[in-house]
């Protein structure tokens, strides 16, 4: 490279497309003699104060990540020098904060290449960090995310509850995030989802209801190589508003209704002219 590339950022979201983005960074490490730092967000949406069952459970996922950049660190970066963070936030502002701490010459990092109206009401995390990072950023795709399935369109890193978790707190955690439904997880195992419904159900009732007892355990899931077009079976048959996804037997992702009239919006690229439709019965 023609500048100076000393200490480069890489963020990792656990997905295929952040293994682009760690053999990435590796080769231009090596190239450089430069250290790799890999960094993970885990996002949070609400103030840590009134919540501290979330923020547990946060910082459980936090120490589960750090494991996980450890095991890709051993994977990818042999004879690379480098060091694991991780993050509790949003995960944009995070990453451009961290290349700060870490005074990174370099941020080399994931897109998922996200279109429509998502893109326009949110912006991709790689996008902000590149409007508003003060040093370089290298953006990769990755190889095996196909447009007609389900691991192009959903929503990685979902919030998530615990089984002993009053429904108060998932309320507010649903409301706060205009989420349908959350994946109910223990020792990042899924074992269940509450959904808006559930919520209802036990309407004045939620100081005193766990999430376990409110939640439904036979929760019909789908990976990410599922179709499109099978979840948009699946979620129009069920009449529900949202499936998680599973990746290697963890949950990786939720996609929702609106994921999936957003992809099918998009019939040139995934070759159908299907079409997918919420009934709501209540």
């Amino acid at each position: 490279m023609s500048f100076n590339c000393r200490r480069i950022l890489c963020p990792v979201n656990f997905d295929e497309n952040s293994a682009v983005a760690v053999d990435l960074a590796a080769a231009l490490a090596r190239q450089n003699d430069a250290i790799v730092y890999l960094f993970h967000v885990v996002p949070t949406l609400i103030q840590q104060t009134g919540a501290p069952n979330y923020l547990n459970i946060c910082k459980g996922r936090e120490e589960e990540a750090r494991k996980n950049l450890q095991e890709i660190a051993h994977r990818h970066l042999g004879g690379v020098k480098s060091e694991v963070a991780t993050e509790l936030g949003e995960p944009a502002t995070a990453i451009v904060s961290g290349a700060r701490e870490y005074k990174a010459d370099l941020i080399v990092m994931a897109t998922h290449g996200r279109r429509g109206f998502k893109r326009f009401m949110l912006g991709s995390v790689a996008e902000i960090v590149i409007r508003e990072a003060k040093c370089p950023v290298l953006t990769t795709h990755g190889r095996n995310e196909k447009p007609d399935e389900v691991a192009h369109w959903m929503a990685r890193n979902p919030v998530v509850a615990g089984p002993d978790e009053k429904l108060s707190a998932l309320t507010e955690r649903m409301f706060e995030g205009s989420f349908r439904m959350l994946p109910i997880v223990e020792h990042e195992v899924l074992v269940g989802i509450v959904t808006d419904r559930d919520i209802r159900s036990h309407t004045g009732e939620w100081d005193r209801t766990t999430a376990k007892q409110a939640m439904t355990e036979a929760v019909v899931t789908v990976t990410s190589e599922t179709s499109v077009q099978e979840a948009a079976r699946l979620l129009r048959e069920r009449k529900i508003g949202g499936l998680p996804v599973l990746e290697h037997g963890r949950l990786a992702g939720v996609i929702s209704v609106s994921d999936v009239l957003e992809a099918l919006t998009h019939g040139e690229q995934l070759g159908t002219g299907g079409r997918c439709s919420e009934r709501e019965d209540d």
